[in-house]
């Protein structure tokens, strides 16, 4: 049966066009989206058939026949165009009716390589990012990667440097260089997004392979461990409302837009330990964030404590550290550390963390504070009485992404400093000191700086600089024997390391490490397949240790590094 194509007058004065009775578009939408080659056959149709009409003039005396033939083709044309018109209109609906909000997965990418349409770019109309399961929107994401790198000073060490370890001047590894290949950067995520009513539901998995079990090796077989990275769901509600509970980025890492996960402002090199002076941590959490209107974000947070510290004197029957004798048991629960040297530390109370973000039309500005709780015990023996020792400690700091020369240069800042606060910045500084008489903890004094800029020279290009620096103060005693305690003591002796094997066994409290770095990724590809990025960087570390009897020894390092990244569709 032959549908019935009719028009008829609307009450805002436009034609409606009808199949069947049914409403179908207006024709003046349905002119504005009609397909460009259809239009252009018509009209060589038209012409065509109009020559022939012309001839068929001039010989055949039936002009009024073909010219109806000519009215049915036009009308035919007409219902044909509308018919597509009412395709695309039902396309465009469908497109465009997800009840989820669209989230651009970069996995490590940094934010500021948000990629740019660009010439030479190969695209396809239809490139599918995500797949839906019983009402759920999953999008996977992540990249494969293949990184070689060299350093000039060895640190027995895979893609991420081991700051507060660079080989000290004079030791066997400052005079042996380190060549690397590893893929263990890579990273695999899927993101999963539902609705329940007006509220968005999240989930998010992102895993990596930078874990180490405590036989994995090089030997025969690339023995690494999946490492979990992330794992959290979301609550977000359409009053401005967000709950999230899982593991995530800590809430004082940097964000580059309003308080959003996904949406962390990390350093864009290739080293597996990003750039000294970065402030964050991966942790479990759960944390409440307000939106006000899209210029203003406030969050809190509760999340994993742990305690790190460092001390020239350890008293005897310390209990409560990631080392002691309580924490021996049950070290299967950390199976990520080498040979399952350390527990954990037993702590007392979560970290509580607080942000106020900031968007007032020009760049992102952040104002963040960190509480935290710190406890040992000396245990009981059967000549002395135990007791048990608790201390604070808190951390103030900034954030700031800020555009210039029309938004091609990014320039971030961040800082953090406080007491006790070592575990939430890169280089690997302690949180604390023991005191070598009550054996309480005592946090260190401690700071931390970074700075970066970021420059889209192309659409393709983009240059990266960064640099910081973090310090932790002296806390010196003397111990219940007449030598050294606490952490950066002056009693330390440095007097024997005067040679290379004295030097392989001679360290010190770390003062401040600071670190340079430049480099580029320029995006090779980027298409319906993904795309394609190749990087290098140049990475420059020092490191200063406190001063005690004798010259005071340094290190240093020079690393480089070579990556070509495959970023999954």
């Amino acid at each position: 049966m032959r549908s019935e194509w009719l028009s008829s007058p609307g009450e805002d004065g436009t034609t409606r066009v009808t199949v069947g009775g049914w409403p179908v578009c207006s024709s003046e939408y349905a002119g504005k989206i009609v397909s460009r080659e259809v239009i252009l056959v018509s009209i060589l149709m038209l012409i065509t058939t109009g020559g022939s009409v012309a001839q068929a003039a001039n010989q055949d005396p039936r002009v009024t026949d073909l010219q109806r033939q000519i009215q049915e083709m036009r009308s035919q044309i007409a219902k044909m165009q509308n018919r597509i018109a009412e395709l695309e209109t039902t396309r465009g609906v469908t497109a465009t009716s997800s009840d989820t909000d669209p989230v651009l997965i970069q996995s490590e990418t940094p934010p500021t390589q948000a990629l740019q349409s660009q010439p030479g770019d190969t695209k396809s109309s239809e490139e599918p990012t995500s797949f839906h399961y019983k009402g759920l929107t999953l999008t996977p994401g992540g990249f494969l990667e293949g990184t070689m790198l060299f350093r000039t000073r060895n640190e027995n060490a895979d893609i991420a440097n081991n700051y507060s370890a660079i080989p000290l001047n004079g030791s066997s590894n400052a005079k042996l260089s380190e060549f690397r290949g590893s893929a263990r950067n890579s990273e695999l995520s899927v993101l999963v997004q539902g609705t329940a009513g007006s509220t968005k539901l999240k989930g998010y998995v992102e895993a990596d392979f930078l874990g180490a079990a405590p036989t994995a090796n090089y030997v025969e077989s690339n023995s690494w461990t999946p490492r979990l990275r992330q794992l959290w769901v979301q609550l977000d509600k359409p009053s401005g409302w967000t709950i999230t509970a899982g593991q995530t980025w800590s809430l004082l890492t940097t964000n580059q837009q309003g308080i959003a996960s996904l949406a962390e402002l990390r350093p864009g090199g290739e080293d597996g330990q990003y750039v000294v002076g970065f402030t964050w941590t991966r942790q479990r959490a759960f944390r409440v964030t307000k939106n006000f209107n899209n210029k203003v974000w406030t969050a809190f947070a509760v999340e994993e404590p742990e305690t790190t510290y460092s001390a020239a004197f350890v008293p005897a029957n310390i209990m409560g550290l990631n080392t002691s004798p309580n924490a021996a048991t049950g070290v299967n629960l950390l199976p990520f550390l080498p040979n399952y040297s350390s527990g954990f530390s037993t702590n007392l109370a979560p970290d509580l963390l607080a942000k106020v973000a900031f968007e007032p039309g020009w760049g992102h500005f952040e104002i963040k504070a960190l509480g935290r709780f710190f406890r040992d015990r000396i245990a009981s023996t059967a000549t002395t009485n135990g007791h048990t020792n608790t201390t604070e400690g808190y951390g103030v700091g900034f954030g700031a992404l800020m555009p210039f020369v029309n938004k091609r240069l990014d320039v971030s800042l961040e800082g953090l400093l406080g007491q006790g606060i070592g575990r939430y910045g890169y280089s690997g500084l302690p949180d604390a000191t023991i005191n070598p008489t009550t054996g309480a903890l005592r946090p260190l004094r401690e700071a931390r700086f970074m700075g970066g800029l970021v420059y889209h020279h192309t659409s393709r290009l983009d240059l990266y600089t960064y640099g910081g620096d973090e310090y932790a103060g002296r806390d010196p005693f003397v111990s219940p024997t007449g030598t050294a305690a606490g952490y950066g003591s002056p009693l330390v002796s440095y007097a024997s390391c005067t040679n290379e094997v004295a030097m392989n066994a001679c360290g010190g409290a770390n003062r401040n490490i600071y670190e340079a770095t430049v480099g580029y990724w320029y995006r090779l590809y980027r298409g319906e397949f993904g795309r394609i990025e190749q990087g290098n960087q140049v990475v420059y570390i020092h490191r200063n240790l406190w001063s005690g009897i004798g010259r005071t020894p340094q290190g240093s390092d020079v690393v480089v590094y070579t990556s070509l990244r495959f970023y999954l569709p």
